[in-house]
């Protein structure tokens, strides 16, 4: 029965703290009443009083927390129960290949190698160190690291339809110590300037292509 006179007399302070504006619950003005844990409203709050056991959610400020690195082990199916050689992390470009599973863990992706046709419609579009590019400049000139050199008089053209540094000198200034002078102006021949194709002037990944009375002799992949 008292306690039961203490609830009803609780319940009767509470409705006049109320009333009289005090806030959640804690009044100064009614020193009599034993204050209530003051719940401040968070910056997100709309000012709506919360049931006693409700739990106040900041949900924009959980958006915010960045999701953790992965780490470079990471797949999206994850890599423990896969087989060597699944797929796991996309290439970033058209010169690097897929990563995948190796020993239950996520490899880095690979790089093609030199000479490698990134696009099947262009026979000039090669990968060179990990790079797609064209092997028509000066710096490669028909295959991945033919530079032409400015100073032999070379830059880089077409003959035939494939490229060579052409305008050559001397034979010393080229890139295959060959500066063949059957085609005006002369080019730098994949030759050793026997009328014979050498692969060992080719870069790797290439080998010599013979130009067939319509070119002078050249590397190709």
């Amino acid at each position: 029965m008292w306690h039961a006179l203490l609830m009803r007399s609780r319940a009767a302070w509470l409705v006049l703290a109320m009333s009289a504006g005090c806030t959640y619950f804690a009044c100064a003005s009614h020193p009599g009443l034993p204050p209530d844990p003051i719940i401040e409203a968070g910056p997100h709050d709309s000012g709506t009083m919360l049931p006693f056991d409700a739990a106040y959610v900041d949900v924009e400020v959980e958006a915010d927390i960045p999701a953790p690195d992965a780490g470079p082990d990471a797949a999206p199916m994850g890599c423990a129960n896969q087989q060597d050689g699944t797929p796991c992390k996309a290439a970033p470009d058209l010169c690097h290949t897929d990563g995948v599973c190796m020993m239950g863990k996520c490899m880095a992706p690979g790089v093609h190698a030199d000479g490698y046709n990134w696009k099947s419609s262009d026979v000039n579009a090669r990968c060179c160190g990990g790079i797609a590019l064209t092997t028509t400049t000066d710096i490669n000139c028909g295959a991945c690291g033919i530079a032409c050199n400015g100073g032999n008089g070379e830059s880089c053209s077409a003959l035939a339809g494939h490229y060579f540094c052409r305008g050559c000198k001397t034979n010393q200034g080229c890139w295959s110590k060959c500066c063949s002078l059957s085609f005006v102006p002369s080019s730098c021949a994949a030759s050793d300037c026997k009328g014979n194709c050498d692969s060992t002037y080719c870069p790797p990944g290439s080998k010599c292509a013979l130009g067939n009375g319509i070119s002078s002799n050249y590397c190709a992949y």
